[in-house]
């Protein structure tokens, strides 16, 4: 009990810790994925979408949403998980992470979770601009 106690505490500890890292640096994880996604809404649903004309019954920009939301995750998720262990490796603190007692799989279930709490942020951004 006191071993999924302390595990527990660890994970949520770890959790914690990153995603006060992603509240920190907000301006430089949230603000550029939403520039982009505007772009692409103006490049190509305002300025090419009307020359295309419609698909099955939709109107381009309709086609292409699904397509850039999911470009705008997988594209977020792979460069917020790397710069969050780089940062570790150059702040020197993953000597820190890899000695405690804490089991390889939970040091990476760690790292997605706090994934999927920064991805969420991410995407409520995006889809409050469309």
């Amino acid at each position: 009990m006191k071993n999924n106690f302390s595990v527990s505490v660890s994970l949520w500890t770890l959790t914690v810790k990153e995603v006060r890292r992603f509240l920190r640096i907000w301006v430089q994880t949230l603000v550029p994925p939403a520039v982009t996604m505007s772009l692409y809404f103006v490049i190509f649903g305002s300025l090419i979408g009307p020359r295309i004309g419609s698909m099955d019954g939709f109107d381009y920009i309709q086609y292409m949403i699904p397509g850039l939301i999911m470009l705008s995750v997988i594209t977020n998720s792979y460069n917020n998980v790397v710069s969050s262990f780089y940062s570790v490796k150059f702040q020197k603190s993953i000597e820190e992470l890899l000695i405690s007692p804490m089991l390889n799989i939970k040091i990476k279930s760690m790292r997605n979770e706090s994934n999927r709490l920064e991805e969420l942020f991410i995407e409520m951004v995006n889809s409050n601009e469309k």
